[in-house]
């Protein structure tokens, strides 16, 4: 999924490709914009929630979705999913530095700060929130949904076992199941 070639003519920056079926684009952002925003939540650490709301993120992914995407790239939405939760990641992380750079009182205190709040500290929390999106990504699409649905969005077990046509038990073990192998993964990435 690369930026179409073109510029506008306007100067303003890529037009959406014609060929592209924005109504199947619009289905596709109804279905996942809860799922992204709780990923982009997770993602979010402290010095982001300072510059940033977690919606204007997710509108201005979706935004680039609009620009970017061409006809065929919805295909496999498990794809459009790990690339939407890159661009994210991405303008956190360029929001973030954009706004230390134009900050430099918050970053020299940054360098003198020590224990918890120390950057090194900071940079290891960072690194963790990576890490577990990367292990959520690599779980299978149902149990993404039930630790999406219970850790990140907070649902009751009830709530869960109606979004996933289950019954509350199954809705647990699939949760406890789910966890366990994000577990497994992520002793897999600290190795």
């Amino acid at each position: 999924m690369t930026p179409p070639d073109s510029d506008s003519a306007d100067g303003v920056g890529p037009h959406p490709d014609p060929t592209l079926d924005l109504s199947a684009l619009t289905q596709v952002i109804t279905r996942y914009q809860g799922r992204l925003l709780a990923r982009i939540r997770l993602m979010m650490g402290p010095a982001a929630r300072e510059c940033l709301e977690s919606s204007d993120v997710l509108q201005s992914v979706f935004a680039e979705a609009l620009r970017t995407l061409r006809a065929g790239d919805l295909q496999e939405e498990r794809v459009f999913l790990r690339w939407v939760t890159a661009v994210a990641r991405n303008h956190i992380v360029d929001e973030v530095r954009r706004n230390r750079e134009h900050s430099f009182e918050a970053l020299s205190s940054d360098l003198i700060a020590t224990g918890d709040n120390s950057i090194a500290a900071q940079l290891t929390l960072e690194e963790r929130r990576q890490r577990v999106v990367e292990a959520l990504e690599e779980l299978d699409p149902l149990r993404q949904r039930v630790v999406e649905l219970r850790s990140l969005e907070g649902l009751s077990w009830q709530r869960i076992a109606q979004e996933l046509g289950r019954s509350e038990e199954a809705a647990r073990k699939l949760y406890h199941r789910a966890l366990l192998e994000l577990g497994q993964h992520l002793g897999r990435s600290e190795a």
